[in-house]
């Protein structure tokens, strides 16, 4: 069960951070674009999720949605190439 709360507190987290730096509460299946996410915002998200969540990242391609941003935190804390 601890691990269901881990997950829920950085959703909660992601939701709370995305709607105050955009200024739309999203949902998980809305896309990035659609919160107004460009090129600049992207950098500027990209430093933000590596200070807020502790991990590296180096390719956000495949990111498209906030689901998919959330799984790709997800992956990256619990890589063990994170925790070194």
């Amino acid at each position: 069960m601890k691990e269901v709360l881990l997950v829920d507190a950085l959703q909660d987290s992601l939701i709370n951070y995305l709607q105050k730096k955009f200024g739309i509460r999203p949902s998980l299946d809305d896309s990035l674009a659609m919160l107004g996410v460009d090129s600049v915002s992207m950098a500027e998200l990209t430093f933000d999720i590596e200070k807020m969540y502790g991990i590296t990242v180096d390719d956000m391609m495949s990111v498209d949605t906030v689901e998919d941003l959330l799984d790709y935190i997800r992956k990256r804390q619990s890589s063990p190439a994170e925790k070194s």
